[in-house]
């Protein structure tokens, strides 16, 4: 399941339950390629989509593992 505001609950949450750092953008959306990682999107390299869809994050996702970097573009969120 998608949904943007319940994967930040979740992420906030988990890395509250395991005393790790939030790396993920508070608000959801990625600082380098612009898309929400909450939702299904495209992947992006070096600025441009290449037409391949990426699935993005989900609820369930959000709340089981720690989220390092963008599902869309690559980029880290820990660097």
């Amino acid at each position: 399941m998608y949904d943007i505001q319940e994967s930040i609950k979740a992420q906030k949450k988990f890395c509250e339950d395991h005393q790790d750092p939030h790396f993920a953008p508070k608000d959801g959306r990625c600082w380098s390629c612009n898309q929400i990682i909450y939702t299904p999107g495209h992947h992006v390299w070096k600025g441009k989509s290449d037409g391949r869809e990426s699935a993005g994050i989900s609820v369930e996702k959000a709340g089981r593992e720690l989220v390092t970097g963008c599902p869309h573009c690559f980029s880290s969120y820990c660097d």
